[in-house]
């Protein structure tokens, strides 16, 4: 049986290039993303990624994120974050090599105990994340899951499977003459951000979250070939978009925005499907539409486009301490 034989902080070129070589890596997982968070955070968030060694000679990379609170006395982690029940992304470790259950419980007892504070979103693309099991009075497992479009299908196997309302609204949009393209200026993401803030109103307390223009600045900043922004036009005005991240075989929606006045020209469902077809001529293995977050609304326009569904449960681990204080809390 295996053992843990070392744990050291993983230097950047590790981690980038265990990145690029996992099966199973998303966006969330790069150094880039976060990066992106201990940027838009002033340091608050930091990445503190470890390089875990077994005596199998077997390696993985574990991306986390640890968040400080009270001036560093108390410390949230992140799997890999950021670490907020509310923002939390997949987690997981990289492996370019394939994990045994003995593997699965070394990473998951070493984790839970090193990490008391955690958030953990499992990664559905790693088959690993079935096999998890955690059991503790201080930890809790939600469950959610992602609406996933399989690629590998083809564009016309895929576009059979929408929904009839989903490929009229597709129509829809191309009747009304909308433009589907990639915004590559900064004036781009800024009429981006416009249009989120009109979604953001919209929303009111359905969002569980809210970014500032510093975010979305960042991420233009980096021109990293690994996000691109979709704008959809119509008349020579941004009236939709979209945020994707890719890694090597999967694409994951992270943001989307409209502004309310022009929804009635169905700019998102095209939107969608220009994605989806981008992805497909370009061999992506998987887009991931994203969970729904208990909004009715949303969880409709997923299942439109006839997706399949991937457990990505959260695992949330509280110290004794936090957990016994949030009890007495809770009984106020």
């Amino acid at each position: 049986m295996p053992e843990i034989t070392s744990v050291n902080k993983a230097s950047n070129n590790e981690w980038d290039e265990m990145w690029l070589r996992s099966e199973y890596s998303t966006y969330y997982h790069s150094r880039e993303w976060a990066e992106i968070w201990q940027s838009y955070t002033n340091g608050v968030i930091r990445p503190l990624t470890q390089k875990i060694s077994f005596s199998d000679g077997k390696n993985v990379i574990v991306p986390i994120m640890r968040q400080n609170y009270y001036g560093g006395i108390i410390k949230r982690y992140g799997l890999v974050g950021p670490p907020s029940e509310a923002k939390a992304q997949y987690g997981n470790w990289l492996s370019d090599n394939p994990l045994t259950a003995e593997h699965i419980v070394l990473l998951v007892n070493y984790l839970i105990t090193k990490y008391k504070n955690l958030v953990w979103m499992l990664n559905p693309f790693d088959e690993n994340s079935k096999r998890l099991a955690v059991d503790s009075k201080y930890i809790r497992r939600k469950p959610f899951v992602s609406y996933m479009i399989d690629l590998t299908k083809g564009q016309d196997n895929i576009y059979s499977n929408f929904k009839q309302n989903c490929r009229n609204k597709i129509n829809q949009g191309i009747k009304n003459k909308l433009m589907v393209k990639e915004g590559t200026e900064r004036q781009d993401w800024l009429n981006y951000y416009r249009i989120y803030q009109d979604t953001v109103t919209r929303w009111r307390d359905k969002a569980l979250y809210v970014l500032d223009w510093k975010f979305f600045e960042i991420l233009y900043e980096k021109h990293s070939k690994h996000r691109t922004l979709w704008l959809t036009w119509y008349n020579n005005i941004p009236i939709s978009g979209c945020i994707c991240f890719y890694s090597n075989k999967i694409i994951l929606l992270f943001h989307s925005a409209s502004l309310s006045e022009y929804q009635y020209l169905r700019p998102v469902n095209l939107e969608k499907y220009i994605v989806i077809k981008d992805g497909v001529d370009k061999g992506y293995h998987w887009l991931d539409l994203g969970t729904a977050g208990g909004n009715k609304g949303l969880d409709n326009f997923k299942k439109s486009f006839g997706p399949e569904k991937k457990m990505r449960d959260m695992i949330i681990s509280w110290h004794p301490v936090i957990y016994n204080i949030k009890k007495v809390i809770e009984r106020k």
